[in-house]
Protein backbone atom coordinates (compact mmCIF):
# COMPACT_ATOMS: atom_id res chain seq x y z
CA UNK A 1 0.00 0.00 0.00
CA UNK A 2 2.94 2.11 0.91
CA UNK A 3 4.77 1.44 -1.97
CA UNK A 4 1.27 2.31 -4.33
CA UNK A 5 1.01 5.50 -2.77
CA UNK A 6 4.65 6.40 -3.28
CA UNK A 7 4.24 5.84 -6.92
CA UNK A 8 1.45 7.79 -7.50
CA UNK A 9 2.17 10.49 -5.30
CA UNK A 10 5.63 10.09 -8.20
CA UNK A 11 3.84 10.31 -10.83
CA UNK A 12 2.00 13.39 -10.73
CA UNK A 13 -0.51 13.05 -13.22
CA UNK A 14 -3.55 11.22 -13.17
CA UNK A 15 -3.69 7.21 -13.45
CA UNK A 16 -5.58 4.32 -13.32
CA UNK A 17 -5.76 1.63 -10.96
CA UNK A 18 -4.80 -0.66 -13.32
CA UNK A 19 -1.49 1.52 -14.64
CA UNK A 20 -0.71 1.36 -10.66
CA UNK A 21 -1.05 -2.23 -10.40
CA UNK A 22 1.37 -1.97 -13.52
CA UNK A 23 3.91 0.23 -11.15
CA UNK A 24 3.92 -2.18 -7.83
CA UNK A 25 3.22 -5.48 -9.38
CA UNK A 26 7.52 -6.55 -9.15
CA UNK A 27 7.44 -5.61 -5.31
CA UNK A 28 4.93 -8.05 -4.89
CA UNK A 29 7.87 -10.70 -5.31
CA UNK A 30 9.99 -11.29 -2.58
CA UNK A 31 13.05 -11.63 -4.76
CA UNK A 32 12.32 -7.80 -6.39
CA UNK A 33 11.84 -6.03 -3.16
CA UNK A 34 14.33 -7.30 -1.45
CA UNK A 35 16.72 -5.92 -4.24
CA UNK A 36 15.40 -2.61 -4.45
CA UNK A 37 15.72 -2.29 -0.82
CA UNK A 38 19.30 -3.11 -1.03
CA UNK A 39 19.52 -0.38 -3.68
CA UNK A 40 18.28 2.22 -1.28
CA UNK A 41 20.14 0.72 1.52
CA UNK A 42 23.19 1.57 -0.68
CA UNK A 43 21.76 4.95 -1.25
CA UNK A 44 23.93 6.48 1.85
CA UNK A 45 25.14 10.15 0.68
CA UNK A 46 28.55 9.00 1.96
CA UNK A 47 29.06 7.50 -1.76
CA UNK A 48 27.71 10.54 -3.32
CA UNK A 49 30.24 12.68 -1.21
CA UNK A 50 33.27 10.78 -2.21
CA UNK A 51 32.25 11.35 -5.63
CA UNK A 52 32.37 15.04 -5.45
CA UNK A 53 36.24 16.14 -6.36
CA UNK A 54 35.80 13.74 -9.51
CA UNK A 55 32.80 15.53 -10.64
CA UNK A 56 33.95 18.62 -9.79
CA UNK A 57 37.16 18.31 -12.31
CA UNK A 58 35.57 16.34 -14.75
CA UNK A 59 34.73 18.41 -18.17
CA UNK A 60 32.40 15.86 -19.18
CA UNK A 61 28.66 17.51 -20.09
CA UNK A 62 26.51 16.46 -17.36
CA UNK A 63 22.50 16.46 -17.68
CA UNK A 64 19.95 16.64 -14.72
CA UNK A 65 16.01 16.31 -15.87
CA UNK A 66 14.45 17.16 -12.84
CA UNK A 67 10.59 17.43 -11.30
CA UNK A 68 10.03 20.64 -10.48
CA UNK A 69 7.40 19.40 -7.76
CA UNK A 70 9.46 16.08 -6.82
CA UNK A 71 8.51 15.90 -2.95
CA UNK A 72 11.63 13.22 -2.70
CA UNK A 73 14.21 14.77 -3.95
CA UNK A 74 13.57 18.29 -3.77
CA UNK A 75 14.72 20.86 -6.55
CA UNK A 76 17.04 22.67 -4.80
CA UNK A 77 19.49 19.48 -4.59
CA UNK A 78 19.47 19.72 -8.60
CA UNK A 79 20.20 23.41 -8.62
CA UNK A 80 22.94 23.05 -6.01
CA UNK A 81 24.27 20.42 -8.16
CA UNK A 82 24.25 22.20 -11.31
CA UNK A 83 25.77 25.22 -9.60
CA UNK A 84 28.67 23.46 -8.08
CA UNK A 85 29.48 20.82 -10.84
CA UNK A 86 30.91 21.92 -13.54
CA UNK A 87 29.67 21.16 -17.43
CA UNK A 88 25.96 20.55 -15.63
CA UNK A 89 22.47 21.49 -17.30
CA UNK A 90 19.44 21.05 -15.04
CA UNK A 91 16.53 21.28 -16.87
CA UNK A 92 13.15 21.28 -14.70
CA UNK A 93 10.08 19.81 -15.88
CA UNK A 94 6.81 21.67 -14.54
CA UNK A 95 4.28 19.94 -12.67
CA UNK A 96 6.32 16.63 -12.87
CA UNK A 97 7.17 14.67 -9.42
CA UNK A 98 9.98 11.98 -8.66
CA UNK A 99 9.63 10.50 -12.32
CA UNK A 100 9.42 13.29 -14.95
CA UNK A 101 9.68 10.99 -17.91
CA UNK A 102 5.97 9.80 -16.62
CA UNK A 103 4.50 13.07 -16.25
CA UNK A 104 5.90 14.93 -19.30
CA UNK A 105 7.59 12.64 -21.69
CA UNK A 106 7.72 14.69 -24.87
CA UNK A 107 9.76 17.49 -22.59
CA UNK A 108 12.19 14.81 -21.08
CA UNK A 109 12.64 13.64 -24.82
CA UNK A 110 13.59 16.93 -26.37
CA UNK A 111 15.84 17.38 -23.17
CA UNK A 112 17.63 14.08 -23.86
CA UNK A 113 17.70 14.60 -27.71
CA UNK A 114 18.50 18.09 -27.40
CA UNK A 115 21.24 17.68 -24.58
CA UNK A 116 23.10 14.95 -26.70
CA UNK A 117 23.10 16.91 -30.29
CA UNK A 118 25.16 19.68 -28.06
CA UNK A 119 27.17 17.22 -26.60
Amino acid sequence: MLRRKAVAGAITRPTSESELDDYVSPWREARVARSWMALAGAADPQYTLELLPALRASDVPKLLVWGEDDVSQKLHFAERFADEIPMTKLVRIPKAGHIPMETDPDMVGHALADFFLES
